[in-house]
C-alpha cells in the first residue's frame, strides 16, 4: 500500500496565463532553425507520433511523463513559456494523437527518451534545451547521462533521484488517508471484470479529485486550477501500472554525477516529494542551479506560474 501511495506521487502523480509582461528573451547568438508551429503526425522510430510546436523563440522540448498523460497536460503547465521560448510537445506511445502499444516497451521511459530524440532530430535541432515534471524529470536524468551530446541544457521541475523502502514507509505514515485510498484503488485496478476504460475512469477520479489537489501547496485551490487546466486531459490506467513496475525502487545518485549539461532544479516547498532530494540533483551535477518555490507544491507552473516563467527564461537566457 505505502508503495503503491508513492509511486502515484512519483511515477502518476505525478493554461494559466502569468501576469505582467514577464521577462524578455535575449537573442541566441547562434543559429537556430525555425520551426513550424501548430499540430503535426510523423512516423518517427517505426511509430506513429504526434507533436505539437507552439510559441517562438528559442527551443525547449518537453520530456513527457511515461504513466500516461497526453501532450495537452504538459502544455497546460507550460503555456505560458510560449510568450518566449518555441515549446515542443509530444505524445507517448499509445497516448493522444500517437499510434497504440504494440508492445509492453512502448510504455516504458526508454521508448520516451528514444522518441524524444528522434523527434529532435526529425525536426533539424543539434543540442536542445530539455525539460522534464516529476516523472519526467527522473527520465531526464536518465537522458542527460546517457545522452548529453544531444543536450544544451536540462531542466528538472518537481524530480527526485532515489526512492527507498523507508521512504514508502514514511509517506504511508504522513498520507495515512492517501495511502488507504490509493489501496482501495489498486483493489479496484486488480479486478478481471473490470474494462480497461473503466480502469482509467476510476484513475483519473481519483487523481484529479484526490491525489493530485493533495500535490498543491493549497489542495482546494489546487483542485479547482486542475479542473480548468487538466479538463481534457487523457490518462490511461495501463500505462500507470507499467511506471509503477517499472521504476520501483530506484537510486540515481550514480547518474546525476555523470551529467555534464548546465541543469536548473525547480522544487516546491510544499512538495510531498522532499525539497532536499531536489537539491540532491543539483548538487550532484558538473553544473546546476536550485531554485526553490516557496509557495508550491508539485505543481509549481501552475501554483506559480509569473515566477516560473521568470526562473525558467531567465536560466535558458543566461545558457
Amino acid at each position: 500500500m505505502r508503495r503503491r501511495a508513492l509511486a502515484l506521487c512519483g511515477s502518476l502523480a505525478l493554461a494559466l496565463a502569468c501576469s505582467g509582461d514577464g521577462p524578455r528573451m535575449m537573442a541566441k547568438r547562434t543559429a537556430r532553425p525555425e520551426l513550424a508551429t501548430g499540430s503535426f503526425t510523423a512516423n518517427v522510430n517505426g511509430r506513429q507520433l504526434h507533436y505539437e510546436v507552439r510559441g517562438s523563440g528559442p527551443v525547449l522540448m518537453t520530456l513527457p511523463n511515461s504513466w500516461g498523460l497526453t501532450l495537452d497536460g504538459l502544455r497546460a503547465l507550460y503555456r505560458p513559456l510560449e510568450k518566449h521560448l518555441t515549446m515542443v510537445y509530444f505524445d507517448p506511445r499509445g497516448m493522444g494523437g500517437s499510434g497504440p502499444v504494440i508492445d509492453e516497451s512502448d510504455m516504458s521511459l526508454k521508448a520516451v527518451r528514444d522518441d524524444f530524440d528522434a523527434l529532435r532530430r526529425l525536426l533539424g535541432l543539434g543540442r536542445v534545451n530539455a525539460i522534464g515534471w516529476s516523472n519526467g524529470a527522473t527520465n531526464l536524468i536518465f537522458l542527460a547521462s546517457e545522452r548529453p551530446q544531444i543536450l544544451g541544457s536540462a531542466i528538472f521541475v518537481h524530480g527526485v533521484s532515489r526512492a527507498s523502502e523507508d521512504d514508502f514507509a514514511d509517506f504511508g505514515e504522513r498520507y495515512p488517508e492517501w495511502a488507504a485510498a490509493a489501496a482501495e484503488l489498486q483493489r479496484q485496478m486488480a479486478r478481471d471484470d473490470l474494462a480497461a476504460d473503466e480502469k482509467t475512469r476510476l484513475l483519473r477520479t481519483f487523481n484529479m479529485e484526490s491525489a493530485f489537489p493533495s500535490l498543491f501547496a493549497d489542495p482546494d485551490r489546487g483542485r479547482a486550477l486542475l479542473a480548468e487546466a487538466w479538463a481534457g486531459v487523457g490518462f490511461s490506467a495501463r500505462h500507470g501500472a507499467y511506471a509503477q513496475a517499472e521504476l520501483g525502487l530506484f537510486d540515481l545518485r550514480d547518474q546525476i554525477a555523470a551529467i555534464p549539461v548546465r541543469s536548473l532544479v525547480i522544487a516546491g516547498a510544499f512538495d510531498v516529494l522532499p525539497p532536499e532530494r531536489a537539491r540532491e540533483i543539483a548538487d550532484g551535477v558538473a553544473d546546476g542551479r536550485f531554485v526553490l518555490f516557496e509557495n508550491s507544491g508539485h505543481f509549481a507552473p501552475l501554483e506559480e506560474p509569473a515566477r516560473f516563467v521568470q526562473v525558467v527564461v531567465d536560466f535558458l537566457r543566461e545558457g
